[in-house]
């Protein structure tokens, strides 16, 4: 798994710009720091799906979302992701945020980038599953995108029983760790693009048309 500089440097809101060397420093720092100590693990589960126009039923769970029914338009199956940093990402941002807050948010965009990057390797692993042969992925989709309910997270946790990877849920829906996602991945018979990044499709279904991260897909 390869931490992307540059994506750190998006997560900044650096948008476009160079980052300047002390930021650079940090960010080499700290990549460094969060590759030898985070414990990136994840689960994930393989599911017949069914879609109508403003619903998708997967497994046990029923969403109705016609924000994900348009993302899994043709699709047969889906997988459901968890994947998590860890406990100790989070001890080492908390511990940022207390002595120095330059590396703190340096160390938030660090791990943005990184459990990205770790769920595209999951994503990678599990379209080779034998079960999907023949068939080809969407982007991930993960709740609180579009009108895909955040509480929805609460069911694909469950489904996955994701506490053996020690992930849980606050009351507010909220992943724990907090450096974490959950997300839907379809697979079609036929191929679509999924050449652009994952948070352009985030982005087309989002609300917050000033989003500095908008401007840049």
């Amino acid at each position: 798994m390869e931490i992307s500089n540059k994506e750190v440097v998006r997560y900044l809101g650096y948008c476009g710009a160079e980052a300047d060397e002390r930021t650079v420093s940090h960010i080499a720092e700290l990549i460094d720091l969060f590759t030898a100590k985070a414990v990136p693990q994840s689960v994930c589960g393989i599911w017949d799906c069914q879609i109508a126009s403003s619903a998708v039923t997967l497994g046990g769970m029923t969403v109705r979302s016609q924000n994900l029914a348009q993302h899994l338009e043709g699709c047969c199956r889906a997988a459901l992701l968890a994947a998590t940093l860890g406990a100790e990402a989070d001890t080492l941002i908390r511990r940022y945020s207390v002595q120095d807050m330059e590396k703190a948010l340096v160390s938030q965009a660090v791990c943005a980038a990184m459990i990205e990057a770790y769920c595209d390797t999951i994503e990678a692993e599990i379209a080779r599953k034998p079960e999907l042969n023949g068939l080809y992925p969407t982007a991930r989709f993960s709740p609180g995108y579009g009108d895909f309910d955040i509480a929805h997270q609460k069911d694909i946790l469950s489904m996955l029983n994701s506490r053996r990877i020690g992930l849980t849920l606050t009351d507010g829906y909220m992943l724990i760790p907090s450096k974490s996602v959950t997300a839907v991945i379809g697979f079609s018979p036929e191929k679509k693009c999924v050449a652009e990044r994952h948070i352009a499709g985030k982005c087309e279904r989002c609300a917050d048309t000033q989003c500095k991260f908008r401007k840049e897909v």
